[in-house]
């Protein structure tokens, strides 16, 4: 089986995604490798560090330019490790949701602000994910290919850990608004 080719929109979308601006991405129709244009050294960095985190490797050139070449199994690895370490923490924190919903809630209120639970529930689903979990060790495979296919199951099974966590959330903040109006109700 051979290698995945480098997709040059994926590149992009991910590129723009972490900068903003991506001012140019070509794909090589000869080696199979796609060329990336920032706008300044900043965004440069910051779309390598991203493309690395999904398993790309790739190098900064001179005038904003990334190369990317293809995935490197080592970053692959880590991706997902990182992918199922998320999955096994969700699977068992669920004690840790509930106290994050209630403390959104809390701090709304202590600041005065009437709080609306749409909004006590992005706060909540957006610390969720921006985690970062600790890596757990990955399947051993050197097949990218495999690889990739492994990191969409994890990727869909944190996904749908994320949404069962909100669900949660969601009871969790109805129960604690229902305790706090008795408890107000009976001071």
């Amino acid at each position: 089986m051979s290698a995945p080719t480098v997709d040059a929109e994926l590149v992009g979308r991910i590129c723009g995604d972490t900068t903003g601006i991506v001012l140019d991405v070509a794909a090589d129709p000869l080696d199979g490798t796609v060329w990336v244009r920032l706008s300044d050294c900043a965004a440069t960095t910051t779309a390598l560090a991203a493309l690395n985190a999904h398993g790309f490797d790739a190098e900064e050139l001179a005038e904003h330019r990334l190369h990317v070449t293809g995935f490197d199994i080592r970053l692959l690895h880590r991706r997902l490790g990182t992918l199922l370490g998320g999955v096994d923490d969700l699977s068992a924190e669920w004690d840790a949701t509930a106290e994050l919903t209630r403390y959104h809630y809390d701090r709304r209120v202590a600041a005065g602000i009437e709080p609306e639970a749409w909004a006590v529930l992005a706060d909540v689903e957006t610390v969720m994910r921006g985690c970062v979990p600790l890596p757990h060790r990955a399947p051993h495979s050197e097949d990218v290919a495999n690889l990739l296919e492994l990191i969409d199951a994890a990727e869909d099974a944190y996904v749908q850990l994320i949404a069962e966590h909100i669900t949660y959330a969601e009871r969790v903040l109805d129960e604690h608004i229902t305790h706090s109006l008795r408890r107000d109700g009976a001071a």
